[in-house]
């Protein structure tokens, strides 16, 4: 009896060992918990914290995310808690989760300087009436598709208070050297009160489809702006913000509406300068100064016979020089010259005139 006991006992062991043994050394599991944004920046923006994050989009041990994931955004506001924030781990016994931003919601944006990170940026609105002074800590946190956080990134603290509204883009005109930007002034804050207390104004253009950029490095007086680096036939969007008053950097307002524009060359050139006329044995010189048009195409030179009302025109394909000769003309009698220049778009401007000119008597 005992002998069949530990030929029994021998077989379960075989047996056990055989179901659950396993080769190789034992693996971990696989972990559940998303990347946690490791740098956020935020900054007020107008009546909107702007945040701004590259989403690592993978777990902690290098798996994808994959479709579904969301950021939530945590604040703790003086109002809610006392004191200012420490370390991360008394941010989240104290902070609160105030929004969920879907990937629809971003929009992408790349890290200043060369090489910088893609990411998404996101506006959230501060709540109607609490545009007061006071300070903001915020973070991040990674939830992926079966809504398993990742840990709250490094809290980041934003200076919030009052700005001025945005101003009101009123006239964009187009001249031959410049983009004329007028705008009205904002009238009040974001709190509501007023005057608005105005620092100064930065105008962004975007070209296309590229991002916005600044063409005041300096917040400028305004209400007024001239752009000279345009490009005829471009299409730009224009859009104004208002500084709030006081250290830099400047506070910016949120935008003014776009106001979208496409350039177009009508502006001719100017009549070319220094028109004369030189008689010689038998013809006629002209010489005038070089036109200092960026888009000059060439010259047409004209000429009205003694007693016509009309100029004709004697070269109907355009010159590029600064001098003609006219080698048809008759002796014992006087002509009149003028001289027009044209653009590359065909704009072609006024004409310069000499005064009567002609051979006089009979050669030798």
């Amino acid at each position: 009896m005992k002998r069949s006991a530990e030929i029994l006992a021998l077989g379960l062991a075989v047996l056990l060992g055989t179901v659950c043994g396993k080769k190789g050394p034992l693996q971990s599991p696989l972990a559940k918990e998303p990347k946690a944004v490791e740098r956020l920046n935020a900054y007020q923006r107008g009546g909107s914290i702007i945040l701004e994050w590259a989403s690592p989009g993978t777990y902690v041990d290098g798996r994808k995310l994959g479709a579904g994931a969301t950021a939530e955004l945590w604040i703790l506001d003086p109002e809610a808690a006392a004191a200012r924030p420490g370390a991360s781990q008394d941010f989240a016994v104290r902070a609160r989760a105030v929004r969920r931003i879907g990937a629809a919601e971003t929009k992408p944006f790349r890290a200043a300087g060369p090489g910088g990170a893609a990411g998404a940026t996101f506006a959230y609105p501060i709540a109607a009436g609490k545009t007061g002074q006071r300070t903001l800590a915020l973070a991040l946190r990674v939830l992926d598709a079966k809504k398993r956080p990742s840990k709250l990134s490094p809290p980041v603290t934003v200076d919030v208070r009052p700005c001025p509204l945005p101003p009101e883009i009123r006239d964009v005109k187009v001249f031959a050297d410049r983009v004329e930007i007028d705008w009205a002034p904002p009238a009040a804050e974001t709190d509501g009160s007023s005057p608005a207390r105005v620092g100064g104004y930065t105008v962004y253009r975007s070209e296309g489809d590229a991002p916005p950029e600044k063409l005041t490095p300096s917040p400028v007086a305004g209400p007024g702006f001239e752009d000279r680096g345009f490009r005829f036939g471009a299409s730009y969007r224009y859009v104004v913000r208002a500084c709030a008053a006081g250290p830099e950097p400047r506070l910016e307002s949120d935008d003014s509406a776009v106001r979208e524009i496409v350039p177009q060359d009508v502006f001719p050139p100017g009549p070319p300068a220094g028109l004369a006329a030189v008689p010689g044995p038998d013809v006629i010189s002209l010489v005038w100064d070089p036109s200092g048009d960026d888009d000059l195409a060439g010259y047409r030179v004209w000429r009205k016979d003694e007693g016509a009302a009309e100029f004709v025109c004697l070269t109907p394909d355009l010159i590029p020089g600064n001098a003609f000769t006219d080698a048809q003309v008759q002796r014992d009698r006087t002509y009149t010259y003028a001289v027009s220049a044209a653009d590359k778009n065909g704009n072609e401007g006024p004409k310069s005139e000499t005064g009567p000119v002609g051979l006089k008597g009979r050669r030798p």
